[in-house]
């Protein structure tokens, strides 16, 4: 049986902010091929937010890099750029993008956000993208993030909604991992469709939404993306779900062959974003 998200959950334990893709060197390289992938997005995001000219600006959960070399861009040599995650390893790969970039203007923290009573109203911009897909506790960072904008500032949230994510022509074997794989993954895999009210509980202002597509075909490394998805959640599948290790073994290996058909193309999870003004 699927054990699915349908939800929007926010926890308090401190395993519910895991990251649970890992900081493998792997998921390095991974993290850094999506940011190639998604920079024409975020950067359309950006072109929509009007800074001050000294502008201060957070990207939370930055990763190896996120958009730490757009907001540098943006905000000038007179701005300030902070990026913070709570990973050591992901800080340290974000500190050596930055001097291998020549960020000048971007500090890097080993930190999460403080909690919304403790937050201090002080960056122009907070940011967080393919955050709040991988935690359940999205309200909470976006309370946290609303918090430490100034009035007038900016909140800006990129999330996928695998809703959209599909093969075609359709298979059953895909249907079933997606489905499976969205009940162990950790966070609300349908938040994107969910942004623009989650948005609006943290009372911001001044919502807009927009959303991009992507499309795939054999020898696209994103083309099996959710085949990689199960093997690095092989063990949760096999120890959460009724799944067999033979039956899991056959289910990969079946879309496996259906994803390398010349004519299987994949539509990838819709990227959902939401810019929104603190009052």
């Amino acid at each position: 049986m699927s054990k699915a998200t349908t939800t929007v959950r926010d926890g308090s334990s401190p395993a519910a902010a895991e990251y649970l893709l890992g900081s493998s060197c792997a998921e390095r390289e991974r993290l850094l091929a999506q940011c190639e992938l998604l920079r024409p997005a975020s950067a359309s995001l950006l072109d929509t937010i009007p800074l001050p000219p000294i502008a201060r600006v957070l990207d939370l959960g930055c990763g190896p890099l996120g958009i730490l070399d757009l907001l540098s861009e943006r905000v000038g040599p007179a701005g300030s750029v902070t990026g913070l995650d709570t990973d050591h390893r992901m800080i340290g790969w974000a500190r050596e993008s930055v001097t291998e970039l020549a960020l000048g203007n971007v500090e890097v923290r080993h930190q999460a956000l403080p909690p919304p009573a403790a937050a201090e109203a002080r960056y122009d911009l907070a940011h967080c993208r393919l955050l709040l897909i991988n935690t359940t506790r999205p309200r909470r960072i976006l309370n946290s993030m609303a918090a430490s904008v100034r009035a007038g500032g900016w909140v800006a949230v990129q999330e996928f909604d695998w809703a959209t994510w599909q093969c075609d022509p359709p298979h059953p074997a895909w249907s079933r991992l997606k489905d499976l794989l969205a009940g162990v993954f950790g966070g609300d895999v349908h938040i994107g469709a969910r942004l623009p009210g989650l948005v609006r509980e943290a009372g911001l202002t001044d919502i807009r939404t927009s959303a991009h597509a992507y499309y795939w075909q054999p020898g696209d490394r994103y083309q099996t993306l959710l085949l990689s998805f199960a093997r690095l959640f092989r063990d949760r599948l096999l120890r959460h779900t009724t799944l067999t290790s033979e039956e899991l073994d056959s289910l990969t290996s079946t879309l496996h062959n259906h994803l390398g058909q010349p004519h299987t193309t994949v539509r990838e999870s819709l990227l959902v974003q939401v810019r929104a003004r603190k009052r």
